[in-house]
């Protein structure tokens, strides 16, 4: 075994033979530091191998939680690799502690590594979430510790929170570096999925809401959480961006309460149940997200505008899609919106980017424009393309059921659409008979 020394970028990890005082890859000044590797001699350690369906079936463990069932696409897979990411404070520990206490109840072993919080802090949590079941935690950021105590014991969870805060000393970069976050990750997950361990790494989420680190870390999972939501409100949502035993448009839907999360199972009427006292600008909208619908509010307001320039602001919708339905409202009624802001909003907090949401968004602006109530029993679904037509959409008879579940009567919807129930089904087939039928 021979030694060879390599130049690291301490901020991006590049590499490089030689010294330089600007980092080619990210423009960093003076980060370049001089590395010592153990450069190991080749040797053959695994042959390719022929297997069947029957020699390594997918083995899942069912958690007995609703929703997380349902994001994981039907549990935790043995050794998948999971990353979850979320805003500070959102409830990632949170969730996390709910998964390894319902592992514990289940008869399995669990590992909690925490780099960030003391064994003070955690039991302190565990105490407030009212967690009884016990199980090991390791409150350590170096990666020598975390790889010892895998191979000390064999668990079938391990959670590491968070990835940013775990480092290499033997890297000369700073912990949470791209350097450190590629090492680190990368020897972590091929450990595990050696010993087929299931992992949840959390990771923390830049400004832009995206996780922080090489993007290359997505890529080495199987699957990708995002826990969404609003502090100040008492629900969030899990959203797949990425899973490799699983459907990625699955959402689940949970309330945070004082001892916990706890499973939202109908959120459809958890999502409309200020709708009593509906208004001018309100629209009933069934969405798809996955395999499960979710009846949505769809809300605007028109209002006269003081500026040049019109305002057009959508919260949970597309703002180009927006600007299309507008140009198209003008075009085919002659309703000018030069004088008028435009502010749109997904109640809720979902974000909604199927184009059958197009038709609701228009009715609710054409609502509020002419200050016409559309009614609490009222649903509208459709795509609208250029000229004002409206399109067919996918899983129509699935939307048209949630409607009938929820005591919806009247459905508006694109032509073609068969009847379900007691349901009343009004077909249209521009923007020109929606306009008729709310005026």
């Amino acid at each position: 075994m021979s030694k060879k020394t390599a130049f690291v970028c301490e901020v991006c990890g590049y590499e490089t033979s030689k010294w330089m005082g600007k980092c080619p890859r990210c423009a960093s000044w003076d980060t370049i530091k001089e590395h010592k590797l153990d450069k190991e001699e080749f040797r053959i350690t695994e042959k390719p191998v022929t297997i069947s369906d029957e020699e390594l079936p997918e083995e899942r463990v069912i958690l007995g939680l609703t929703e997380m069932d349902r994001v994981l696409g039907g549990g935790l897979v043995c050794g998948s690799s999971i990353l979850l990411g979320g805003d500070p404070g959102i409830g990632k520990t949170t969730v996390c502690f709910a998964i390894a206490s319902r592992m514990i109840e289940l008869g399995y072993e669990v590992l909690y590594i925490s780099g960030e919080e003391s064994l003070r802090q955690l039991s302190s949590r565990k105490r407030r979430l009212n967690i009884k079941d016990p199980f090991s935690i390791l409150a350590t950021n170096r990666l020598e510790d975390i790889l010892g105590a895998l191979s000390e014991k064999t668990y079938r969870l391990v959670i590491i929170d968070s990835i940013q805060s775990v480092y290499n000393s033997m890297l000369p970069m700073l912990p949470g570096s791209i350097g450190q976050i590629k090492d680190v990750s990368s020897r972590l997950i091929m450990e595990m999925k050696k010993s087929e361990t299931t992992h949840i790494i959390i990771g923390h989420v830049t400004k832009e809401g995206a996780i922080a680190g090489p993007k290359v870390l997505e890529h080495m999972v199987d699957t990708v959480l995002y826990f969404e939501g609003d502090k100040m409100l008492p629900y969030r949502m899990l959203r797949t961006i990425k899973n490799r035993y699983g459907s990625v448009d699955e959402v689940g839907i949970f309330q945070m309460q004082k001892d916990g999360l706890a499973n939202v199972d109908n959120p459809s009427e958890f999502f409309i149940s200020e709708r009593a006292d509906i208004g001018a600008g309100s629209a009933l909208f069934p969405h798809i997200t996955g395999s499960r619908p979710i009846l949505l509010e769809v809300q605007s307001v028109i209002p006269k505008t003081t500026f040049s320039i019109p305002k057009r602001v959508s919260l949970g919708y597309d703002p180009n899609r927006l600007f299309i339905i507008i140009a198209v409202i003008e075009k085919a009624l002659g309703k000018p919106f030069f004088d008028r802001d435009v502010y749109v909003n997904i109640t809720g907090g979902l974000k909604v980017n199927e184009p059958a949401v197009d038709l609701a968004v228009a009715a609710s602006i054409l609502s509020s424009y002419k200050d016409v109530n559309i009614g609490a029993d009222t649903a509208l679904f459709g795509e609208v393309g250029l000229t004002g037509e409206i399109r067919k959409v996918m899983s129509m008879d699935i939307r048209l059921k949630e409607c009938e579940r929820l005591g919806i009567k009247k459905v508006f919807c694109p032509k073609g659409v068969e009847k379900i129930g007691g349901i009343e089904i009004v077909p249209v087939k521009n923007v020109k008979e929606l306009y008729g039928h709310i005026v």
